[in-house]
C-alpha cells in the first residue's frame, strides 16, 4: 500500500453501502410523499423536511428494505406527515430516543 492510502475495512464498506441505500430509499419515499402530498407539500419548512427526512431514515434502518419497498405512500396524508415530522423533531433534538422515534413512524408507515 502507497503512504497516504487510506485502508478501509469490510465493516466500513458495509456501513457505507448501508447509508447509501437508505439515503436512497429515503430520497424515493420523499418524492412519492411530496407527488401524494401536492399543494400541501409546499408548505413545509425545510425543517419540517428535515425531520421527516431523519424519521423516515430511522424507520427504514428499523425495518429493513425489504419491508419498506411494500409501503403504500400512496395513501399518506397531512395529518400522517405531521405525526411523522414531529417524531422527528423529538427524536433529532434527543427529547425521544432515536430507536422509540423510528418504532413509532414504522407503526405510523405500517397502518398505511
Amino acid at each position: 500500500m502507497r503512504p497516504g492510502d487510506r485502508n478501509i475495512d469490510e465493516e466500513e464498506v458495509g456501513a457505507y453501502s448501508f447509508n447509501l441505500r437508505k439515503t436512497a430509499a429515503v430520497e424515493r419515499s420523499l418524492g412519492r410523499i411530496r407527488h401524494t402530498l401536492a399543494g400541501d407539500w409546499v408548505k413545509l419548512q425545510d425543517d419540517e423536511i428535515q425531520s421527516l427526512v431523519w424519521v423516515l431514515g430511522e424507520a427504514w434502518a428499523h425495518m429493513g428494505f425489504y419491508a419498506w419497498d411494500q409501503l403504500n405512500l400512496a395513501d399518506i396524508n397531512m395529518e400522517i406527515t405531521d405525526a411523522l415530522i414531529e417524531l422527528g423533531r423529538r427524536g433529532r433534538a434527543g427529547k425521544t430516543s432515536s430507536s422509540a422515534s423510528a418504532d413509532e413512524a414504522v407503526k405510523i408507515l405500517s397502518d398505511l
